[in-house]
């Protein structure tokens, strides 16, 4: 299965007074693995909106293990399981320095028409890169 991996170093305002991530932080962590794996599949979201498609997130899911702690380097780990149709779902696993797994989550988006802002089908491009497996 193919992933794309994303680090990130928590941050000292991302913490609360223990200086635990607060949970809000996760789906900001998400998206930041995802903006990369798109961007690392040479299909940026700016390239998805010049095709005059959007992508407005309709479910997110997060499952809390372990706390994150100030300073420490994540990896975001980022996945395409399922087939993509007029949604998208990206899966996520985050672990810390030493490897250990503390959230896992997904986002789904849909597809929708700039314009009419109805569902459609995503760009071809994508699909395309997707399918190939090349993350």
């Amino acid at each position: 299965m193919n992933y794309h991996e994303t680090k990130i170093r928590v941050q000292y305002f991302e913490t609360d007074c223990m200086g635990v991530v607060h949970h809000s932080n996760y789906i900001r962590y998400f998206e930041m693995g995802r903006t990369e794996m798109m961007r690392d599949l040479g299909f940026p979201y700016s390239a998805m909106e010049n095709t005059g498609v959007k992508m407005p997130i309709i479910l997110t899911e997060c499952r809390y293990l372990f706390p994150a702690t100030y300073d420490e380097l994540l990896t975001i780990r980022t996945t395409i399981k399922e087939p993509i149709s007029a949604r998208i779902r990206f899966e996520y696993e985050i672990y810390n320095e030493s490897g250990k797994q503390i959230c896992t989550g997904a986002v789904e988006l849909a597809f929708i028409n700039a314009e009419t802002q109805r569902p459609c089908r995503p760009p071809e491009t994508l699909l395309k890169v997707v399918s190939s497996g090349t993350f």
